[in-house]
């Protein structure tokens, strides 16, 4: 077999069906984060990784993700009944990945979360990187729906430390401000900027965006300005 540049194949056991199968990742080299966007989507020079995160077995189906927790006893009992059962034919993705593919992919392991009763948090973040690869392909009906979706997932998540806590209070806040749930997003970003306990990490993060949105926003900016006259 030719030596592949681009990628190597991963070996997996399957904790479904017990069954081998090797899947495609991106090999290190052939990628590098040069920025990110406002919701800390990665912006990459090269390949992209996160199309090849979600391992997907040719013979049962079953999509996994590393971030998974709930994969053993009983909770595999309720992804056999809840997905697995309802699958109609397993998809060989093992291979490189069309960008429909990979959408495929992070929703069969959200699926399969879903069935499992994971963390609203490991469900948010699968929820935004389907959001994400819309945006890649420019689908953006589809991009709103699961920022929509992870918006509502991450409201219910909790973080065990304060960046993430504070990452959660960001992410609410930029959200709303992409889905057009204006005074939402405002006071979300207001509460970082004035909180006494928030990281000066988030107050940034905070205060650029807002400024970023607020004086490419003719009506908002017009508000301000008003409102400092007074």
């Amino acid at each position: 077999m030719a030596f592949n540049i681009y990628y190597y194949e991963s070996k997996v056991d399957c904790n479904n069906c017990k069954k081998n199968f090797t899947t495609y990742k991106v090999r290190p080299g052939r990628f590098k984060v040069v920025t990110q966007d406002t919701d800390f989507m990665p912006i990459y020079e090269g390949l992209n990784p996160m199309l090849y995160e979600v391992a997907v077995c040719p013979n049962c189906g079953y999509a996994f993700h590393k971030s998974l927790t709930r994969t053993y006893g009983p909770f595999m009992l309720l992804i056999r009944e809840m997905y697995i059962s309802q699958l109609q034919k397993p998809m060989n993705i093992c291979k490189e990945r069309t960008i429909d593919e990979a959408i495929a992919s992070f929703k069969l392991v959200y699926l399969v979360a879903r069935a499992s009763m994971e963390e609203s948090l490991i469900m948010a973040n699968f929820a935004m990187k389907i959001a994400w690869l819309y945006r890649i392909k420019e689908d953006k009906e589809s991009e709103m729906h699961y920022l929509r979706s992870a918006r509502e997932l991450y409201t219910k998540s909790f973080a065990s430390n304060k960046e993430g806590e504070e990452r959660l209070q960001y992410l609410n806040a930029e959200l709303s401000l992409r889905l057009g749930d204006i005074e939402e997003a405002k006071r979300g970003f207001s509460r970082l900027i004035a909180g006494r306990e928030v990281s000066n990490k988030y107050k940034n993060y905070a205060r650029k965006r807002w400024e970023d949105y607020k004086y490419s926003n003719e009506e908002v900016k017009n508000e301000e300005i008003k409102k400092e006259e007074e």
